[in-house]
């Protein structure tokens, strides 16, 4: 694959952006692929173009959308499902995974004519799951559902396709993350989902980020663990940046909980703890929460133990759940 000067990087960027939702200049393009050897071709393609064979080209492109946060793991390009062959072979099963194969090539095609013929955009897979559990009984079904995410994976993933997993209204500038500019979230109700993907594979750069997006981020958790939430105004909070309620509360009752977001690498001082401690107990709350990209120094935490103040902690490991709980819109899992 020939590329002109400047053609690589405006390709990468415009690819990832349709793919991932995520708008990138070309440093944060390099910034992301540090520790590889595409910086320095995409700084040269600049001015010189370049010439990278189409795996070459794949394996930088899988490689970028993971490190902005697209995929959980690093896509390998296996678009045939080479290592199923590899297991099923050692499972002597590969007569039933051949087997799969054959009733895939008679039936796909007509369900996408169907599909077609239908006006949709999705195909409907369910015939040929049936199909495959008929004749070949559980491990049939497990091989056709392979099947189905193996292609899934291949069209949402490669540089040379139109698939994604989300069709986002337009690319977000990954920079407003860190600058805190203020956009309609897509996704999320307080925080755009992209920036939660991303962040969810970059979690060091928590302490980096903007800290309204911080306190964005704070209030969407408890949003979708089914809390009512109310985001302060991001100053003359008195120092409380959110406030929580169960589901069934009334508004004008006191609070669950009220939290303070402290996006800082060093570690919380007690004042801080003192502080939050007198907010809970002036407005009625059960208990505060101080979320955190440090964590609570020493006289902090043996404030809270001395003094029995109900204040709990989500620091780094806890952001950490966190991201991963909000990487997927409706799965939280995770409780205070």
């Amino acid at each position: 694959m020939n590329f002109g000067p400047g053609v690589l990087a405006d390709g990468l960027s415009e690819t990832a952006g349709y793919k991932a939702g995520l708008a990138l200049s070309i440093e944060e393009l390099c910034d992301h692929l540090t520790g590889t050897e595409y910086p320095d071709i995409i700084r040269r393609s600049e001015e010189y173009g370049t010439r990278l064979r189409s795996e070459e080209y794949e394996a930088l492109f899988y490689k970028l959308l993971y490190r902005i946060g697209y995929t959980e793991e690093e896509y390998d390009g296996d678009h045939i499902g080479i290592k199923r062959i590899h297991k099923y072979r050692r499972m002597n099963l590969l007569h039933e995974y051949e087997g799969m194969h054959i009733i895939f090539r008679e039936m796909w095609m007509d369900l996408i004519n169907k599909t077609l013929a239908k006006g949709s955009k999705a195909i409907d897979p369910t015939p040929f799951l049936i199909k495959c559990r008929e004749q070949f009984g559980k491990v049939g079904l497990q091989m056709a559902m392979e099947q189905i995410e193996v292609m899934n994976r291949a069209f949402t993933l490669s540089p040379h396709s139109i698939g994604r997993s989300v069709d986002w209204t337009s690319p977000l500038a990954l920079k407003k993350l860190f600058t805190g500019a203020r956009d309609d979230p897509e996704g999320g109700k307080f925080i755009d989902q992209r920036f939660v993907n991303y962040l969810s594979n970059n979690h060091e750069r928590m302490p980096e980020i903007h800290w309204r997006k911080f306190e964005e981020l704070t209030a969407e958790f408890f949003h979708r663990e089914g809390y009512q939430v109310k985001l302060g105004p991001g100053s003359n909070d008195d120092g409380v940046d959110v406030r929580v309620w169960k589901q069934d509360s009334d508004p004008a009752d006191k609070p669950l909980c009220l939290v303070q977001c402290k996006r800082q690498k060093a570690k919380v001082d007690r004042v801080i703890v003192k502080g939050l401690h007198a907010d809970v107990e002036y407005e009625g709350a059960e208990y505060g929460v101080i979320v955190t990209t440090s964590e609570l120094s020493p006289a902090a935490r043996s404030t809270v133990t001395a003094r029995g103040y109900p204040i709990r902690e989500v620091e780094r490991e806890g952001l950490k759940k966190w991201l991963s709980v909000l990487r997927t819109p409706g799965t939280g899992i995770i409780r205070l």
